[in-house]
């Protein structure tokens, strides 16, 4: 499990819940539907690292700045920057295939 240090020491996170689709400026750049309600989407606790890599297998990574809250006993303990890497290529793929 990957860890994450802060002022109060080192948390391990059991997972990470995305908010997607809640910016229309990104819903429009990627010609996506504007839903009724915003979507959640969970990654699992390995998507977090302390290394960067700009492309992974030869396909260029996206990059995003996400606003990150640690909520820790169901009060938020922390806000932070996290940098979101995503395959576009493949995320096409499987979009088209309604995954």
């Amino acid at each position: 499990m990957q860890t994450v240090k802060w002022n109060e020491g080192v948390f391990t996170p059991s997972k990470i819940i995305c908010v997607g689709r809640n910016y229309a400026a990104h819903i429009a750049e990627l010609n996506n539907e504007t839903p009724t309600n915003m979507v959640l989407f969970a990654k699992p606790n390995s998507a977090i690292t302390e290394s960067l890599k700009s492309e992974h297998l030869g396909e260029a990574l996206h990059f995003e700045t996400e606003l990150c809250f640690l909520v820790k006993n169901k009060q938020l303990a922390a806000v932070g920057l996290g940098l979101d890497l995503t395959k576009r290529g493949l995320q096409s793929t499987l979009k088209e295939k309604g995954l």
